[in-house]
């Protein structure tokens, strides 16, 4: 849903948004509340909602309200907090809060009210030159500054670097295309940065097509959260590359081909003598993969893991537990028994 649509308001509404209304954003979380004006005998048993919506179409925040119950007033007070999730860069941002009815059966958009006052959201966020560089099967990132512009107890979530080739020009929320490299950082204190950033990873085959774009992401309880972004230049394909990205016709084979495990390198740090981001987690422990920081290479070279479960598994981290790979599409129970014992976080 987009706020073009959003704006395509019902002609007949049950409901409308009353004088008294607004919205809080602290941290994670968004508080809600707003004055409904209703034809209560209109209530027939439809869900609600409230949502907050920016102007490049990105939901904010999400507080459903079950049922309204009628009591007579024809003016409903609702109020209540929900998970916040600001859309990548900083804005500002023009942000509306949404009254939706009949909650995903079907969604109508009951009314609409745009605040007039811009927001900007302060997360984790790159800063100066950002560019990249790609050598065979690796990639090396430039950044002139990842900054934290929290309050200075405020520390970050663990910071990660991920680049994707996506299916359409990113503008914030979610997206589509395929993963290249991941990279973990470490945590940031806030009011502090770090300088002169200079790292080097694993990266899968650059496809050929695709808008490449750099995600600076952050862990919080709702997962990943995309903190900002840079588009990037596409680089040239070396010839090798555009084999790769060229896909061509295989002869049949009657056993399975893996790659061999490539060993991940570790990130370059910044100037001793400015903060450093701490080392990303090992790939390997006692044999073991780590599905929370290998390559596509390493994972398909375990027992059992194909190429495209590999590429699921990266885009599905961090991981709190194997099992959690069980969410993960072909991966059933029997096969998650025999992945055990050459996996590890």
């Amino acid at each position: 849903m987009s706020l073009t649509l959003l704006d395509q308001r019902a002609s007949n509404p049950v409901a409308q948004l009353g004088n008294s209304h607004g919205y809080c954003l602290a941290g994670d979380l968004a508080h809600l509340n707003a004055e409904i004006l209703c034809d209560e005998a209109r209530l027939t048993g439809q869900e609600w909602a409230l949502q907050l919506w920016t102007d490049e179409g990105v939901k904010i925040a999400e507080l459903q309200l079950g049922l309204l119950q009628p009591n007579g007033s024809g003016c409903i007070v609702v109020n209540g907090s929900s998970a916040a999730l600001p859309p990548a860069s900083e804005g500002p941002h023009i942000v509306s809060m949404v009254l939706l009815s009949g909650f995903g059966n079907p969604d109508t958009v009951e009314d609409l009210v745009s605040y007039p006052q811009a927001v900007s959201f302060i997360q984790p966020r790159l800063r100066g030159t950002v560019c990249s560089g790609f050598t065979d099967e690796q990639i090396t990132f430039n950044i002139a500054r990842i900054e934290n512009p929290r309050e200075a107890d405020n520390i970050s979530g663990t910071l990660a670097l991920e680049l994707w080739a996506l299916d359409t020009p990113y503008v914030g929320g979610a997206w589509s295309g395929v993963p290249v490299a991941s990279l973990i950082l470490g945590t940031l204190n806030g009011q502090s940065a770090w300088e002169d950033c200079r790292y080097t990873t694993h990266a899968g085959p650059l496809p050929a097509t695709g808008e490449l774009t750099l995600m600076l992401r952050e862990w919080t309880p709702a997962g990943y959260l995309t903190r900002d972004y840079r588009a990037l230049a596409r680089p040239s394909l070396s010839p090798a590359q555009a084999e790769v990205a060229a896909p061509k016709a295989k002869p049949a084979s009657r056993g399975k081909s893996k790659t061999a495990p490539v060993a991940q390198p570790a990130a370059e740090k910044p100037k001793p003598a400015k903060a450093k981001p701490t080392a990303a987690a090992a790939s390997t422990i006692a044999g073991k993969v780590s599905i929370n920081s290998a390559s596509v290479a390493q994972l398909n070279a375990a027992k059992g893991i194909s190429e495209a479960l590999a590429h699921a598994i990266i885009a599905a981290r961090p991981f709190a537990k194997l099992d959690d790979l069980i969410r993960l599409k072909g991966v059933g129970e029997k096969l998650l028994e025999k992945l055990r014992d050459n996996l590890t976080l």
